[in-house]
């Protein structure tokens, strides 16, 4: 069962959907001997296992590496582990939730709404020169600048060196992917240190000159009596800046390539008969930028189904399967942006670790799609699509746009 599954296959990652849905098919969850992993593919399943507490994102909290026959962390990559070492992606209560409440008191309804203007206005100012240009790599050129200007003014980080925050996130969350090349871990350390170097700078200027912003609130909180720790403040605005815009970028490369493949959906989008907010749910549905999420069991007594899985297994779940499980999407191959429970899509995770950041990242997209059916209502590929080469964190390259 596992050969079929190779994420490392050039082939497998032009269009990873037949597998996945040979496997779900198939089997609701299937172990690989090669990655040492548990596969979970059905919608129900992958539900019910991030609500699930007896799966976590860590385990070392209860269980030593020792214990369950893992190694342990490379010391060669000491600086990216130790900016995962407080990251919200890592922790496991009590930890995760002194410092999530602290995060989700700047991501209230409120302050997210407060950013919906903003974010139209840049998106129609990065759009509409690209526009009289008549052609645009949409990633360099909009989707990037455009996502890490609306975290940055969320959290208050100055965007004088934005392209070195892109530069350094793109390298880190190479070591996410599966078998990562020395290559890769030594670019991916590297960045987190220099990424570290600079948030640390900045903790300090805010300490001696705070603002009305959120690198400043951390700075200033109290939790139970004490302080958040610089370590513990330099992981969260790290963790918020790189999962901020990443997945926003990627949801928007590969929603518009699937508009540029099926332009009578655009149509829809471009003419209001479907609102761009509904249209956003739909292309994080059919090609999410997050193609799996990790969990390690806690317990003696965890299974999927009838399958048993035995406490320090890990468990990998497949969000791009889940996501056009025909059990619950009819079609569900078919990119239609009036799907009526596109909502139901697993693209921002669940249960404590659900993606604190989704309000905002629909906010973005809104705008981005809105100033796009204005500037761009009638594109074309412009240039064949390149995809990244990785799998858990899905995107493109490159996607050159012509205007027609």
């Amino acid at each position: 069962m596992e050969r079929a599954f190779d994420p490392s296959d050039p082939s497998f990652l032009e269009d990873p959907y037949p597998v996945l849905s040979r496997l779900r098919e198939r089997t609701p969850v299937f172990y690989d001997e090669r990655r040492e992993r548990w596969f979970v593919t059905r919608h129900d399943d992958v539900r019910a296992c991030l609500r699930d507490k007896r799966l976590g994102r860590n385990f070392r909290h209860l269980m030593s590496p020792e214990e369950i026959g893992v190694p342990q962390l490379d010391p060669r990559w000491s600086a990216f582990w130790a900016t995962e070492r407080w990251s919200l992606l890592w922790l496991e209560p009590p930890d995760h939730t002194r410092i999530r409440k602290l995060v989700a008191a700047a991501f209230t309804p409120r302050s997210v709404e407060a950013l919906r203007e903003p974010a139209q206005v840049l998106a129609c100012q990065l759009l509409e020169p690209l526009a009289e240009a008549g052609r645009m790599e949409l990633l360099y050129d909009y989707a990037q600048p455009y996502s890490i200007a609306v975290i940055c003014r969320m959290l208050g980080v100055p965007l004088d060196r934005h392209r070195d925050l892109l530069d350094w996130s793109h390298r880190m969350v190479k070591m996410y992917e599966f078998d990562v090349p020395d290559e890769n871990a030594v670019a991916a350390n590297q960045a987190a240190a220099e990424f570290q170097e600079y948030v640390r700078a900045l903790i300090a200027e805010r300490r001696a000159h705070p603002q009305d912003d959120m690198v400043s609130a951390l700075v200033e909180a109290r939790v139970d009596g004490g302080r958040l720790s610089d370590d513990e403040i330099v992981s969260t605005v790290i963790v918020l800046l790189n999962a901020g815009h990443e997945a926003s970028v990627n949801t928007l490369g590969n929603g518009m390539l699937a508009f540029a493949q099926h332009p009578q959906q655009w149509r829809q989008v471009v003419d209001g008969e479907v609102a761009a907010s509904a249209a956003g749910e739909e292309m994080i549905r059919y090609d999410p930028p997050l193609q799996l999420f990790e969990r390690w069991v806690l317990a003696d007594d965890f299974a999927v189904g009838d399958q048993s899985i035995p406490r320090g297994d890990k468990v990998a779940l497949l969000f791009g399967s889940a996501n056009r499980d025909p059990r619950v999407f009819e079609r569900p191959d078919e990119f239609d942006i009036g799907r009526e429970n596109a909502l139901q899509h697993i693209g921002f995770g669940g249960g404590i670790h659900v993606c604190i950041g989704a309000p905002l990242a629909r906010v973005e997209l809104e705008a981005s799609l809105d100033a796009l059916r204005r500037y761009w209502p009638d594109f074309s590929l412009a240039a064949e699509p390149r995809r990244t080469g990785a799998f858990v964190i899905w995107g493109l390259q490159a996607l050159e746009l012509a205007r027609t």
